[in-house]
């Protein structure tokens, strides 16, 4: 099996395992080990919940555990698709953009924003 292919079963696995799994309501799934260490919220804390109503198409409920998640999975999507499965160049202009200099340091920004005001507030 290629790489490409194994990140896909282990992203298609991860995503059967969430539709069928509460995180609010299963203990076995792994919790953030940042906010058990700190008391804090990370970027991601809220991920699981959020996909898990993504999944289940409650999207006000994945936007209340996670916003941010929501703006990454398209653009991580995006990156995916233009760097692994684009192998002829037809998506080379959004490739261009997803990896250019700006765009990068406006997800790092938000990223960081993100990060200090669900804290913060």
């Amino acid at each position: 099996m290629t790489n490409k292919l194994i990140a896909l079963v282990l992203v298609a696995a991860a995503c059967v395992i969430l539709f069928a799994a509460d995180p609010e309501q299963t203990a076995w799934l792994p919790r953030c080990p940042f906010h058990a260490l700190t008391g804090l919220d990370c970027p991601a804390c809220g991920s699981q919940r959020a996909v898990h109503a993504l999944l289940h198409l409650r999207l006000a409920d994945a936007v209340t555990y996670n916003p941010f998640m929501l703006l990454s999975i398209p653009y991580a999507a995006a990156l995916v698709i233009t760097t692994w499965f684009d192998p002829r160049g037809r998506l080379a202009r959004l490739r261009r953009f997803c990896q250019s200099r700006p765009v990068v340091l406006a997800y790092v920004a938000l990223f960081c924003a993100w990060w200090l005001l669900r804290n913060l507030l």
